[in-house]
């Protein structure tokens, strides 16, 4: 998938691997955010999900068909609110199912639970934009970002450090 940009909102193009080359102007998109999408990433757990985060404070999810997408599509899965800023960073568990975290602008970040599309837990203890964000092996723990004066490492349940 690669992010591409279109004026009047955010879409991407989901390429299959085997495409190299040129790629047409009027390629399909998948193109449902009112901003530039700022980061995808697909589900490790089922290869046809992607999640999408944007600068209009949502994420979505999108299903994508094996043989690929076949018209421009603009109707998301699931639309996941609760930041107040954009949305920068998309990290999913890496051994919990439908486990998705996001990191915004608003210095918040959000665990969801993509199956009932709901947050899980808001961790609001920095006070600087996030730029990075990824897990331990197992997900139990994950580096707090760099701005943050710590030694150690976070409990993504709490936001501890």
């Amino acid at each position: 998938a690669v992010v591409v940009e279109v004026g009047g909102g955010g879409s991407f193009l989901v390429l299959p691997l085997e495409k190299c080359g040129r790629i047409e102007h009027n390629s399909w998109k998948v193109a449902g955010h009112a901003g530039p999408v700022l980061d995808i990433k697909w589900n490790p757990f089922n290869d046809n999900i992607i999640a999408s985060a944007s600068e209009d404070c949502l994420i979505k999810l999108w299903y994508i068909p094996d043989g690929g997408i076949a018209s421009d599509l603009k109707e998301s899965l699931i639309q996941l609110t609760g930041h107040r800023r954009r949305v920068g960073i998309l990290e999913w568990h890496p051994t919990a199912e439908n486990i998705l975290v996001s990191a915004s602008y608003d210095h918040t970040i959000i665990v969801w639970n993509i199956a009932r599309g709901v947050a899980v837990n808001t961790i609001n203890c920095h006070t600087d934009t996030i730029y990075s964000m990824s897990f331990n092996r197992n997900g139990s723990l994950w580096p707090p970002p760099a701005r943050i004066r710590a030694e150690g490492a976070s409990d993504p349940r709490t936001g501890e450090i």
